[in-house]
């Protein structure tokens, strides 16, 4: 059985920053992801018609430690600013190369992380904790850890957490909110239509997107995310219903001025936890004795350095301790 010192859920933007800063102070840290990669909804997927950041669409910073690794990575080329037509915000835009997907993978080099394993249980022993793991091959394994850092979407640390300790019972007071995505590519340019087009506050999409916009994109791809009322309203409809509604939007908001053309690929994508609306309010919540800890974006706001600033100060508050 193997036996880290810290054991951190989730690969996402938190637990990554997590990781990395602890791995950096000299711990033994083992990542447990139950995707196949690690960014969370910092996320790309591919296409014949191109490539689609169906996730996050950009990030900001606003932090020096974010700025930092900004920075690095900007020189690097991992990542690049963006800045479509309709821009509607003087802060500079980041986004990954060739894909948002970058990040996380840069964020994840060298760090010890087992994708496309699940969390199952989590149970208390006498010299911490015993987790039992699920892999993509339905096989199960034990591991322990001292420490736990749960980074992942509100509702599922809730459920994993509030039977170990109540301190954790408070994470009910987290809102967040599910978005459908559509991706959908052309095969010629559609120049009268924006880079960006915001919806408004009764429109099915709350955003178009032209992914091809992005430096180091191919081809002619749109995401389009509908709002999160709209999202939870049709949160179990069948995708080609989905998929209807969110083209028949997205000719919508366009007008009529332009018809679309018969795109060469469309798919969809649903998010049950997009975005964060009710903040927990605290960097990170964690028990009495900070051997269990949770944190992500949900924790302070719906912004990707959110996430960032939860996980730095989970990571910065075990080792103080």
């Amino acid at each position: 059985m193997d036996r880290p010192r810290i054991l951190v859920i989730g690969a996402g933007l938190a637990g990554l920053t997590a990781a990395r800063y602890l791995a950096d102070a000299g711990q033994d840290v083992v990542i447990i992801e139950k995707s196949r990669a690690p960014g969370g909804r910092i996320s790309t997927r591919r296409s014949d018609g191109g490539e689609f950041d169906h996730g996050a669409q950009y990030m900001t910073s606003r932090t020096p430690e974010l700025n930092a690794v900004v920075n690095r990575l900007a020189q690097s080329g991992i990542l690049a600013p963006w800045r479509p037509g309709g821009k509607d915000s003087s802060r500079p835009w980041w986004v990954g190369q060739p894909g948002m997907s970058a990040l996380g993978k840069a964020l994840a080099e060298g760090l010890d992380i087992r994708l496309r394993n699940r969390v199952v249980t989590i149970a208390t022993t006498d010299g911490g904790y015993r987790v039992e793991v699920e892999t993509a091959e339905e096989e199960t394994y034990s591991i322990s850890a001292k420490r736990i850092v749960v980074a992942i979407p509100a509702s599922q640390a809730h459920a994993l957490l509030s039977p170990l300790d109540p301190s954790f019972s408070k994470i009910t007071d987290v809102e967040m909110a599910p978005c459908w995505c559509a991706m959908i590519a052309f095969n010629a340019k559609l120049d009268p239509i924006p880079d960006l087009i915001r919806g408004g506050p009764s429109d099915i999409l709350s955003f178009i997107s032209r992914n091809s916009s992005k430096p180091g994109r191919t081809g002619e791809t749109f995401v389009l995310h509908a709002s999160p009322e709209w999202s939870r309203t049709h949160l179990e409809d069948e995708k080609p219903s989905v998929t209807e509604e969110m083209l028949r939007a997205m000719q919508a908001m366009i007008g009529d001025a332009f018809k679309l053309p018969q795109p060469v690929h469309v798919s969809v994508h649903r998010w049950r936890y997009a975005q964060t609306q009710t903040p927990l309010g605290v960097p990170f919540i964690a028990n009495a004795d900070s051997s269990l800890l949770a944190c992500g974006d949900w924790c302070i706001g719906a912004r990707i350095e959110a996430a960032h600033q939860s996980g730095l100060a989970a990571a910065r508050h075990i080792t103080s301790v």
